[in-house]
Formats: C-alpha cells, sequence, structure tokens
C-alpha cells in the first residue's frame, strides 16, 4: 500500500512537471546559430557596444539567457514574450493578445529601450540580451502557432515512432536531424555571401513584417502536417530549406537592428 501511494505520488508529480515545462524557440543551437550569424555582421560601432554591454561575452553566449530566466519569479513578467499565437483567419492586429505582452510588443520594447542613452547600462543590457533572444523566437514558425493549440503544443505528432508534439518538434528536433552539423557548422554553412541587393531586402521592414512571414510559414506547416501523423526523416528533408532561411533572416536582421541602434 505504501508502494502503492508512492507510485502515484510520483506519476502525479511527473505528469505535473510535464505540464508545465516551458517550451523554448529553436532550442539552443538554433539560438546559438542566428546570435552567431548576426554577430558577424556588426558594424565596428556595434559590435563595440555589443561587447561593452555584455562585459566581453558574445552574443551566442546569451542568446539562450531569456530562456535560462524563465525559472526566476523576478523575470515572471516575460514569460508570454517568447510567442504571439495568431489563430487560423487572423492577423497580429485581429488576434487575442496577451495582457502582458508578447513576441512583438517585447521586441519593440527592448528596441526603444537600448535606443535611451540615458538608461543605465545594466538595463540596457538586460534589453539587448531579450531582443537577441527575441528576434530568434520570432523566426520559429511554432511561434508563430496557432492559440487553438498553444502553438503546437497540443499538436500531437509521433517523431521516428517517438511521441511528441508539433512545437516541440520545430522547437528542437527537427533542427537536430535536418542535419549532422553543430552549432559551428551551422553558422558557417547557412551563412551564405549574399549581395547588397539581397541584404537590403532581408533587413527590410520592421519585426512585425518579419514575424508575419513566419505566420505564413506556421499556415504552409499546418497544412501539410496532420494530428498523430507519424513524421520521418522526408519530413525534415523537405523543411529544411525553411530552417536555413530563417536561422539566416534572424541573423541579418538582428545585425541590422543593431547597427541601427548603435550607428
Amino acid at each position: 500500500m505504501h508502494m502503492q501511494k508512492n507510485t502515484i505520488i510520483l506519476i502525479s508529480w511527473l505528469l505535473l512537471i510535464t505540464n508545465c515545462i516551458p517550451v523554448f524557440g529553436w532550442g539552443g543551437k538554433g539560438h546559438y546559430v542566428i546570435a552567431g550569424i548576426a554577430e558577424k555582421h556588426l558594424s565596428r560601432k556595434a559590435k563595440k557596444e555589443v561587447q561593452k554591454l555584455l562585459q566581453g561575452h558574445t552574443m551566442v553566449y546569451y542568446s539562450t539567457w531569456m530562456d535560462e530566466i524563465r525559472s526566476d519569479s523576478t523575470y515572471s513578467y516575460t514569460s508570454t514574450w517568447h510567442y504571439a499565437n495568431v489563430d487560423e483567419g487572423e492577423t497580429y492586429e485581429t488576434m487575442t493578445k496577451e495582457p502582458n505582452g508578447d513576441v512583438i510588443t517585447a521586441a519593440m520594447l527592448s528596441i526603444h529601450q537600448l535606443k535611451d542613452k540615458n538608461l543605465p547600462d545594466s538595463v540596457r543590457s538586460m534589453y539587448l540580451k531579450f531582443l537577441i533572444h527575441l528576434i530568434a523566437d520570432m523566426h520559429c514558425p511554432m511561434h508563430a502557432g496557432r492559440l487553438s493549440d498553444r502553438g503546437g503544443n497540443s499538436f500531437p505528432v509521433k517523431w521516428k515512432g517517438t511521441n511528441t508534439n508539433l512545437h516541440s518538434l520545430w522547437d528542437t528536433a527537427i533542427v537536430e536531424d535536418a542535419r549532422n552539423w553543430s552549432s559551428i557548422e551551422w553558422m558557417t554553412y547557412t551563412d551564405i555571401a549574399m549581395n547588397k541587393k539581397r541584404q537590403n531586402a532581408i533587413q527590410a521592414g520592421e519585426p512585425l513584417d518579419w514575424f508575419m512571414d513566419t505566420v505564413a510559414y506556421a499556415k504552409d506547416i499546418y497544412e501539410n502536417t496532420q494530428r498523430d501523423e507519424a513524421l520521418t526523416q522526408t519530413y525534415a528533408r523537405k523543411y529544411t530549406p525553411l530552417l536555413e532561411d530563417q536561422f539566416l533572416k534572424a541573423g541579418y536582421r538582428l545585425a541590422g537592428l543593431l547597427n541601427a541602434i548603435f550607428k
């Protein structure tokens, strides 16, 4: 009886932590890649300012910081800043808004705060760490997923025989399986040379424009993925070009923002 009671407690505890585990946009690898690409394309002035605000650390070093602080109650107000859930047929303007803000409002706030040179460096440093993470998150398709399934968290699929969900698949599994590359290899091989015209086209617009592109990609993913579908490497191969493109765009856009802020 005592063992049965302990088993029940253990199962309840496991269910509780499973439901409470936060989801991280792109996982660590995706964030490292995007921050690494961005760092390579900073202007000399922006690089100097970034190094000062990050106390000599790289952008890659702090690229997952915003995920790491989720368990810290001091930053509980940022819990909804990683995403904006847009249901089918909705736009960012018409979607149900999070009272504490979302990835767009948080990015715009971070840009505004970074531009304010009257703020202490400690405050601007925090918003720089936020922005490094937020620009990456808004390029992750399921961070623009539907509200009805919590950005794919309630959309079950099977990945190589294992039960998972669409959000987790796009955060980590598909990145790991698309190519057998380390973060350094992803940074190196994804960051292709481009002419100024294409770079300007990628960096044009505002965070909301970039996010709405991600909403369109999410729509395509929903249309081509069925609930409880058993997905294979073929699925990863199909979407590898999208992964590479989103990493590249996010990196260049983050660099462009920081170059403009610290010009």
